[in-house]
């Protein structure tokens, strides 16, 4: 896995980024392994930019990009056979995961940690363990994450199979402090969502340049006959759910 995920990870030192917890620690991790800038962010439904920046020189991440010419690196359910790209990287198709149930459980920032060997603090585990709520997942899913813990011998995986209730009151202040896992929200106009993420890229120390420009895509939440039906008109796409995928089609729609 570690081999695989270093593969990807050399396609392009610019990110396009989720805008959340998880996209943010998994840049900062990318960031000090090989100096990666973030050069845009896509949550599902927007995509911006800097600018001059063309998305097929980019490596998405925290990401799952459905097109062949469009590298990312992800941790959400998805069918063995769709359009992801040779070279991009997804625990779940790596280990020909099929039930929504048996999928990675960890934040993506996970899978970088443990592929680069980097050093990682006691804040950047709190922070992970936040990420993606990977920390409350042990509630429901400890079987699941005792299982993907055997794969992933790393200090970070170790800080949440092991963690008693002051690992859960850091969680807690975290959540205080960041009270949504995003950085922005979906229903904010094209300027606000544009400069909220260049503040938060700022202030939360992650090597980028401006963003400016940016689309919105239509979206919608299907099952999995639909995914299937209209695999080629698919940007994106992401089992949330038993049966139920989140869908980002390959269509503009207006944003102001």
């Amino acid at each position: 896995m570690k081999e695989a995920i270093l593969e990807t990870l050399s396609y392009s030192d610019k990110l396009i980024i989720s805008p959340d917890m998880d996209g943010f620690m998994t840049a900062a991790l990318i960031s000090r392994f090989n100096s990666s800038t973030v050069v845009g962010a896509y949550d599902k439904n927007i995509l911006v930019l800097a600018d001059g920046i063309n998305p097929d020189e980019c490596l998405f991440v925290d990401c799952d990009l459905n097109r062949y010419n469009l590298v990312s690196v992800g941790n959400h359910m998805r069918l063995q056979e769709d359009h992801m790209s040779k070279r991009s990287f997804n625990p779940n198709t790596h280990f020909g995961i099929t039930k929504y149930s048996d999928k990675f459980p960890f934040a993506t920032a996970f899978l970088i940690s443990l592929a680069t060997e980097i050093p990682t603090s006691p804040s950047d585990h709190q922070r992970m363990a936040f990420a993606d709520s990977t920390l409350k997942n042990m509630e429901n899913y400890s079987d699941n994450m005792r299982n993907w813990s055997t794969r992933m011998m790393h200090p970070a995986v170790s800080y949440i199979m092991d963690a008693t209730d002051v690992e859960s009151v850091y969680d807690e202040e975290l959540r205080v402090t960041y009270p949504n896992q995003s950085f922005v929200s979906k229903r904010y106009g094209k300027d606000r969502y544009i400069q909220t993420l260049n503040d938060a890229l700022k202030s939360e120390g992650i090597k980028h340049v401006p963003i400016t420009h940016g689309k919105k895509y239509m979206a919608d939440k299907v099952g999995i006959n639909t995914v299937k039906r209209y695999m080629s008109d698919i940007l994106s796409y992401a089992e949330v759910f038993g049966g139920e995928y989140s869908v980002t089609y390959d269509q503009e729609i207006d944003w102001k």
